[in-house]
């Protein structure tokens, strides 16, 4: 016994079998539009051919050298052909050839037929009426016989004859249109299923063994040599595979590399703390050699902490919930630059004392130290060692600014500008770099960070008088949560010197 609710939803789930049923639907909706005049012209052969009939017998009855025919024979033809009754009217005489014998339900019901004025749309209606009506009534039928010289023939004819003509010729049609429906639709599913159905089956069962296990090289389509649209989905979806399962082996090596990098990170880091330690030491040593050695040697390990420092930073990077909060931006910046105030360049607060921000804290604390350093690093000659050698005239400026929905920070310094080559791979982690020994993860993890608050980090000015960054951030509830890195320490803590 057919499960209903199973098939429904087969129907509903496969492809194939919903281009089955909607193609035998259509076909035998085509042969259901076919089969209504069919039927109005079955019923015009029908009447037309007793009117033919009618006038033949009539004129053999009523031949000017007298009958042709015996009376019986012809009320015989009659009674074969269904005729009730016959009158010729010929050059304005009508002359009754047979009386007409009607039953009682004939004479009370009777329809009338003008074959020489009804309109199609009368024919096929009245067709259809006929086909789908009770009982035996009679038609009256007017008309001109096809081969006729003149007048016209009247006569009544059973409408139960009619319909039953009417009804096996429809049936007819009807088993016919089945069976070119049914072979018609097998064809065109046959034809839909080979060039459509099964690929985009394989399509679909591709893409679903791909999602279980996109590393396993057997699970890459293989196209075939099609050029047609599927052909051109196929050859796409392979390139797409193939790219993702480079990208993901790409990851698995940066993955291991990054984890790598963290803890021997970590372990330097520990190392050079250590160094820089001894390193204190010995600048207090009175030989001239060796406090001549110290600053750059410090400097140096200044560096390597720095560099340490973003790379566990950039590391521990991981979505998570920004802890919004009303913060006073002019305080913030007042102490960025306490913190930053080492690195003996000029820094100007102009943020107004009103103006107020929704944002996490401390990882706009670290977004905009890391683009004062950055700034600083931009004030200092790539082959100097220290901030002893920064440009004349040296200067960092913090302003801020309200902009309709959004509060935009700017960052400028009165340095040469970023290099073209660091302008192209400005905010990819270890690219962004033009100093020797920077890591370039300042400014990345400053658009990180920017981007976890709604906002974004452009370059808005570059050239002989220096640089500025906007740093841009909605303004909005600060009850409102947002993905964003994992709040450290401020800042990460501000180094003692700045890295060239």
């Amino acid at each position: 016994m057919l499960n209903f609710p199973k098939f429904a939803d087969l129907f509903r789930r496969s492809l194939s079998s919903k281009l089955l049923a909607l193609t035998i639907l259509f076909v035998f909706f085509a042969e259901i539009v076919v089969l209504i005049p069919s039927v109005s012209k079955q019923r015009l052969d029908w009447l037309n051919a007793r009117l033919e009939a009618a006038y033949l017998v009539g004129l053999a009855l009523d031949a000017p050298g007298g009958e042709m025919i015996e009376t019986e024979t012809a009320e015989q033809l009659f009674a074969t052909a269904n005729i009730l009754g016959v009158t010729l009217d010929r050059d304005g005489a009508r002359t009754l050839i047979m009386t007409p014998k009607l039953t009682a339900d004939q004479a009370r019901v009777m329809r009338f037929v003008n074959l020489n004025f009804d309109m199609p749309q009368e024919h096929a209606a009245d067709a259809w009426s006929t086909l789908l009506s009770r009982g035996d009534h009679s038609i009256r039928v007017v008309g001109k016989p096809k081969y006729a010289a003149g007048g016209d023939v009247d006569m009544f004819v059973s409408q139960a004859a009619l319909r039953r003509d009417l009804q096996a010729y429809a049936g007819t049609i009807l088993g016919l249109s089945l069976i070119i429906s049914s072979l018609t639709a097998g064809l065109v599913f046959w034809s839909l299923n080979r060039m459509i159905i099964r690929p985009v089956s394989r399509l679909t069962h591709n893409m679903m063994a791909f999602e279980q296990n996109p590393e396993e090289a057997a699970n890459v389509l293989r196209p075939s040599r099609r050029i047609d649209e599927i052909g051109v989905a196929e050859r796409s979806l392979s390139a797409l595979e193939l790219r993702t399962q480079a990208l993901l082996g790409e990851r698995r090596r940066l993955a291991a590399l990054g984890a790598g990098i963290s803890k021997i990170s970590h372990d330097l880091r520990n190392i050079l703390a250590s160094a820089q330690l001894m390193s204190d030491r010995l600048a207090k040593s009175e030989d001239p050699r060796v406090r001549k050695l110290s600053p750059r040697l410090i400097s140096s390990l200044d560096r390597a902490i720095a560099l340490s420092r973003d790379t566990l930073s950039y590391a521990r990077m991981e979505p998570a919930a920004l802890k919004l909060e009303t913060v006073d931006l002019r305080g913030l910046v007042a102490d960025i630059m306490d913190d930053a105030a080492s690195m003996t360049v000029e820094l100007q607060n102009l943020v107004d004392e009103s103006l107020r921000v929704n944002a996490d804290s401390t990882q706009l604390y670290r977004a905009i130290f890391n683009l004062v350093r950055n700034a600083v690093e931009a004030l200092s000659p790539a082959e100097a060692d220290g901030d002893a050698n920064l440009r004349p005239g040296a200067k960092v400026q913090v302003s801020a600014r309200r902009e309709s929905d959004r509060v935009v920070i700017e960052i400028a310094d009165n340095g040469p500008g970023i290099p073209e080559d660091a302008r192209r791979h400005l905010f990819e982690p270890f690219k962004g770099s033009f100093k020797p020994g920077g890591s370039g993860l300042g400014v990345a993890i400053a658009h990180e960070i920017a981007r976890a608050h709604g906002g974004e980090l452009k370059l808005a000015r570059n050239d002989g008088a220096g640089a500025v960054f906007e740093l841009s951030l909605p303004v909005r509830r600060a009850d409102q949560n947002a993905p964003a890195p994992p709040s450290g320490s401020r800042g990460s803590g501000a180094p003692k010197s700045f890295p060239p």
